[in-house]
């Protein structure tokens, strides 16, 4: 039994046959279809065991290019998918290269004070300084409570 059905007359299809048994409509299309999709599966799975991951994630994807719903396609897919966020979040190059770039943007900052003077700029500068009094008016209340 393939799981295939006739598009005419709906009944189940036990083989790829070209024709339907009951009303005799042409499958080709279906049965070359299924029969290319097949294939594609089979190729994939080899490249799969043979240890080939990027050339059987490609095939895959065409799989799925073909049948967006083929459950085997989009299981595999799905696995390397999380492997491969798995592996970028764990990888100390990774880590060290948003470590990198983090301290990068500190050392732009503090190389723009001695460009001129820009709205944002000014913005940004005046938004820290309210923060810095803001934040030390508060800290001078609580230490003055617990102080007394």
């Amino acid at each position: 039994m393939t799981g295939l059905r006739c598009p005419m007359c709906k009944k189940p299809l036990r083989d790829l046959e070209r024709a339907c048994p009951s009303c005799k409509t042409d499958l080709s299309l279906l049965v070359d279809y299924v029969g290319h999709l097949r294939e594609g599966l089979h190729h994939a799975e080899a490249l799969t065991k043979d240890g080939q991951l990027g050339d059987a994630v490609w095939a895959y994807l065409a799989i799925l290019e073909i049948d967006p719903d083929n459950a085997t396609a989009r299981r595999q897919v799905g696995k390397v998918a999380t492997a491969v966020r798995q592996f970028d979040k764990a990888a100390p190059g990774r880590r060290w290269l948003a470590e990198v770039q983090r301290r990068a943007r500190w050392r732009a900052w503090l190389g723009d004070w001695g460009e001129e003077m820009t709205w944002g700029r000014f913005l940004s500068l005046a938004a820290w300084n309210l923060l810095l009094v803001v934040g030390g008016g508060v800290a001078g209340y609580f230490l003055a409570r617990w102080w007394v």
